[in-house]
């Protein structure tokens, strides 16, 4: 048995290691595929940049915020719900797709309040998930809404309802299923109400999201126009259905970024530059600086 997980990790660690190679070749060919290269000659706009900076500590001021109405009904100290926040912040960068950070956050608790930290930490990535994904297909409806029919407008419209509902009611489901430990799960999440407010919560950090992506784009001389918002949208929906690799979604985003934006006739080097600015500012630096705060004030943190 244990020959065969063995087994099954390393086929599993080769076939993301295949696909890995596969995304950097796709982007060597991209890019040498340009009849200059990777060559960015535009003046950078550092008034842009200044806006896009700022939108930073607004960013995880949201995220905090979604922490505590996750620990609305727990009983923590000021100082353990900010290291279990900054915790989760390392944590979630170190693993795939982001949604990792409940692994770093729930080392402050106690184990009986563990499931319940895991459960609706994932209740709030799950929220952030689907507005990312109800958001890239309405702007998916609007860039294409004459190329699609109605019945194809209808068959979204009906799959972005679908998830909004399976989020507020999909614990009903699960507690029918034969299985008690399912029936935990749904009995440990937050209640409606506060999974509307984490909802509405993860709505203003996608607006901050998309913001921050089209200042990167014009802080490397990308002219501003409504469509561009709607093209951001659309790469931010296909990023969030894409399968995640490496260090959350390295080189994937870039990747789906590239492929999308460059529909627009955004040039691919103002697409990764931008895409390489808004992931250290949104993962690397808030990570590095968030384990240099936990080091120092909680010795016997994991990180």
């Amino acid at each position: 048995m244990i020959k065969s997980k063995q087994f099954q990790s390393i086929l599993f660690l080769m076939l993301k290691l295949g696909v890995f190679g596969v995304l950097l070749f796709y982007l060597y060919h991209r890019l040498s595929s340009l009849p200059n290269g990777f060559e960015f000659s535009a003046p950078i706009r550092y008034d842009f940049l200044t806006f896009l900076i700022i939108l930073m500590p607004i960013n995880f001021f949201i995220e905090w915020q979604k922490w505590n109405v996750i620990l609305e009904n727990q009983t923590v100290d000021g100082r353990q719900k900010f290291h279990s926040f900054l915790s989760g912040i390392v944590s979630a960068v170190i693993t795939p797709a982001y949604a990792g950070n409940f692994i770093g956050r729930m080392l402050y608790f106690p184990k009986s309040s563990r499931k319940s930290i895991i459960i609706n930490t994932l209740a709030s990535n799950g929220s952030q998930f689907i507005i990312s994904i109800v958001m890239g297909i309405i702007a998916f409806q609007f860039i294409y809404s004459g190329s699609i029919s109605l019945f194809y407008h209808i068959l979204l419209f009906l799959a972005n309802a679908s998830l909004i509902i399976l989020y507020f009611v999909g614990e009903n489901f699960i507690q029918k299923l034969p299985f008690q430990f399912l029936k935990d799960l749904g009995d440990a999440v937050v209640s409606k109400k506060l999974r509307f407010r984490l909802l509405a919560l993860s709505m203003l950090r996608y607006i901050v999201f998309v913001w921050q992506f089209v200042l990167a784009l014009m802080v490397f001389d990308v002219s501003f126009s409504a469509p561009l918002i709607l093209w951001v949208m659309l790469m931010f929906g296909a990023i969030t259905l894409s399968p995640s690799l490496f260090m959350g979604k390295l080189i994937v985003r870039e990747t789906v970024a590239i492929t999308i934006l460059s529909l627009a006739g955004i040039p691919i080097p103002a697409i990764l530059l931008a895409a390489f600015t808004t992931w250290l500012l949104n993962q690397i630096l808030p990570a590095l600086l968030a384990t240099m705060l936990v080091k120092k004030n909680n010795p016997h943190a994991w990180v």
